[in-house]
């Protein structure tokens, strides 16, 4: 059994864990014409394994196509850095290409960060001026200032680019980028949201083996049509050595019981059920809760004490400990 909730990457062994949605087909015929998508999903939806498996089928299919994890970069220079980078080292793009793009590039000095960020963007047109042109797929980016900055100030610089661009984000900040002018640099704009009871059953057919199909039914109706979720009641059913029901009932009692404390740790505790573990410093949960870290802090301390969460202290940057909470197992007793 393969329950693990990483995204799969790019390779053939994975592909056959793959699950594929409507929404594949959709994003390789918009790469092969050549068209920018915006790609917009919740947290754990399978936008990376979308993004790594239209790849490897481009890839196969002789199109030259380049995966950039765009959350490594911090401004829109260093990202167009990541880019270049990525395809200097892009094992599909023809040699020559890989050649330009693998040069080390130096802006001209003393012209200023917006300057040096054109020169930038000029030494990764295509130097044979060939209508060939390569798929990006990005999976993420830097910030909803940083989408702004790119795909709106510079929209025409990178629309002169050899490149379409299928662009993932968090459905939260799609906003940014369809404020104009970015609204204008996406052909297409695409929703991934929750898989269907058959995608569902179809992705777990690939990792366990089929015999209570009752018991699987259960699983993806508590799921919501989120892919890692789901992977997760999975792991905890089949691995951690529980009975569906029993893991189904200790989830119901520990949503009752956190809504009993407070309306901030009923919404808490659903966005941990939904990504298996976190801490009060995790960006991406307090922005989609809203919170500062100190109100986070707060209420994961709430759950804790009513015994809905537990924790384990991790090492974090710089060596500096962490508390990471993950929901309790057995939820708490009636």
């Amino acid at each position: 059994m393969e329950l693990s909730g990483r995204p799969l990457i790019d390779t053939a062994a994975d592909a056959r864990l793959y699950a594929p949605r409507g929404e594949h087909r959709i994003l390789k015929s918009s790469a092969e014409q050549r068209l920018n998508v915006l790609l917009a999903g919740a947290r754990g939806s399978g936008k990376t394994t979308l993004l790594r498996q239209v790849l490897l089928d481009l890839r196969n299919g002789g199109l030259p196509a380049v995966f950039v994890d765009g959350k490594l970069a911090t401004d829109a220079f260093s990202f167009l850095e990541l880019i270049r980078f990525q395809l200097g080292e892009a094992p599909n793009l023809p040699q020559a290409l890989r050649e330009r793009y693998g040069q080390i590039f130096t802006p001209r000095p003393n012209l200023g960060r917006a300057s040096a960020l054109l020169d930038l963007i000029d030494s990764m047109r295509n130097p044979q001026e060939e209508d060939d042109r390569t798929t990006l797929l990005i999976d993420g980016l830097p910030s909803p200032e940083v989408a702004h900055v790119l795909f709106g100030r510079l929209r025409d610089e990178l629309w002169q680019l050899p490149f379409n661009w299928i662009i993932a984000v968090d459905e939260r900040e799609r906003a940014a980028l369809m404020e104009p002018p970015a609204d204008a640099f996406f052909d297409r704009q695409i929703d991934l949201g929750p898989m269907t009871p058959q995608e569902q059953f179809s992705l777990l057919e690939q990792r366990v083996p089929i015999t209570n199909r009752s018991g699987l039914e259960s699983l993806i109706d508590a799921s919501e049509g989120n892919p890692r979720l789901l992977l997760a009641l999975a792991r905890d059913a089949f691995e951690g050595g529980r009975g569906i029901e029993d893991l189904l009932e200790s989830r119901a009692r520990r949503e009752k019981a956190a809504a009993r404390i407070s309306r901030p740790a009923s919404m808490l505790l659903a966005e941990l059920e939904n990504m298996g573990s976190a801490s009060a410093s995790d960006e991406e949960l307090l922005k989609r809760l809203g919170w500062t870290r100190p109100r986070a802090t707060q209420v994961f301390r709430e759950l804790e004490e009513s015994e809905l969460v537990t924790s384990r202290e991790v090492k974090g940057h710089g060596g500096r400990p962490r508390k990471v909470y993950q929901p309790s197992r057995g939820g708490p007793v009636e």
